[in-house]
């Protein structure tokens, strides 16, 4: 798991449903009226906590209703609001959006009466605590700032930008950052027909960054640093039930794959597979697992002075679940040492002080932390981490993306 800040816009959605999209002057009725934390930064941290990581928002809050609507979502979707700055006077920005029941399109009016986080802000916020910082490509006033701090205090930890619109400046970011992700309407605005020629322009401007182009139905285009543009077709859906996000999943599933060390080839297309996933339901909630899907525990269940093992595949090694500070730890419940269940002999000895188990067979101490043994006949070896999905109500599901 890492911890990711993402900076950028949070909005409240009204989405309106219709059998299809109107006409002009023409009145119809909605089949459902629906209300949601939106914005891109906030869908994708929402998706990154759901592939398992911590995430925490720097967004600009009003002091209207509204606001505490958002805030009430944020905390559902376990968002730290730590760093959101609050402004007196402005409203909530929102969106009004409608949903065409016929094809999953989706239809945007946005209204914005309220500043943008500013440098000052930012810059309070040890960024260093981080694994990742992620931008949306807007307030280029104060961004450039935010970029070139951040990079005076991280050591190693990537920044990736999402850049949806053409904005005046932002073109001087794209070299100051480890990855940019482009939409199709950056690209049709500057003029390109295409990602392959939208990339292969921009290698020219930053060709030590990661670049890739969501275009629909028309898929992804990519290149590596100092490589050739790459296409992958996009993943072929039926029925398509609702776009909306499916930009922020895409963006997600990408980081998320590149902390998992996946080459970027690889993390593009799992990306571009979870971004066509998402279009086959409404909203982002819980679309990491199926329906059907029961949850292996709850976390009322857990504590972290003992482990609980699940069976929850009798094809498959049981899994050993513990409370690790606020977070769940999963692992394969398998000892390096001689592949055998840590609890072969007896139930696995937990040291909540020194926050770490130990195997009954011969005495392995490993990490709670991580899963590393720190001590016994596999030091340095470590348990095989398993992805968990937990969803509001605090039941945990197997998240097998």
């Amino acid at each position: 798991m890492a911890k990711i800040l993402g900076i950028g816009n949070a909005v409240l959605d009204t989405i309106l449903t219709v059998k299809h999209y109107p006409q002009e002057n023409q009145e119809v009725r909605a089949l459902n009226k629906t209300f949601s934390p939106g914005g891109n930064i906030n869908n994708t941290l929402y998706i990154l906590n759901q592939l398992g990581h911590d995430s925490a928002i720097c967004c600009a809050l009003a002091t209207d209703l509204e606001a505490k609507q958002l805030l009430k979502g944020f905390k559902e979707r376990q968002l730290s609001t730590k760093h959101t700055q609050t402004f007196i006077q402005g409203k909530t920005p929102s969106s009004f959006i409608t949903l065409n029941q016929e094809n999953g399109h989706r239809t945007i009016v946005h209204y914005r009466e309220l500043p943008e986080v500013t440098f000052e802000h930012f810059a309070k916020i040890t960024v260093e605590a981080f694994d990742w910082l992620h931008f949306e490509g807007r307030n280029i006033e104060n961004l450039t700032g935010m970029i070139n701090i951040a990079k005076t205090f991280l050591t190693h930890q990537p920044i990736s930008l999402e850049v949806e619109k053409s904005r005046k400046g932002i073109e001087a970011l794209f070299n100051q950052v480890n990855l940019v992700i482009f939409s199709h309407h950056y690209a049709t605005e500057k003029g390109f027909s295409n990602g392959l020629d939208l990339l292969t322009q921009i290698q020219k401007e930053a060709p030590n960054t990661k670049l890739a182009c969501t275009w629909g139905d028309q898929g992804v285009w990519f290149a590596d640093i100092q490589q050739k543009v790459q296409h992958i077709k996009a993943e072929e859906i039926h029925p398509i039930i609702d776009t909306l996000g499916a930009g922020d999943t895409f963006n997600a599933a990408l980081i998320h794959h590149l902390i998992q060390k996946k080459d970027f080839k690889e993390a593009v297309s799992l990306a571009n597979k979870l971004a066509a996933q998402k279009c086959t339901q409404y909203g982002l909630d819980h679309f990491l697992h199926k329906s059907h899907t029961k949850p292996i525990a709850n976390i009322k269940q857990l504590s972290n002075a003992k482990t609980q093992v699940i069976k929850a595949n009798k094809n498959s090694p049981s899994i050993l679940l513990i409370k690790h500070e606020n977070t769940i730890k999963a692992y394969v419940n398998n000892c390096p040492h001689q592949n055998v269940p840590l609890d072969e002999a007896y139930k696995i000895d937990v040291n909540p002080f020194e926050k770490t188990l130990k195997c009954s067979v011969h005495d392995a101490f490993f990490k709670i932390e991580d899963g590393e043994c720190v001590e016994g006949p596999c030091r340095n070896k470590s348990l095989a981490k398993i992805n968990i999905d937990i969803d509001a109500k605090g039941d945990i599901y197997l998240n097998e993306y």
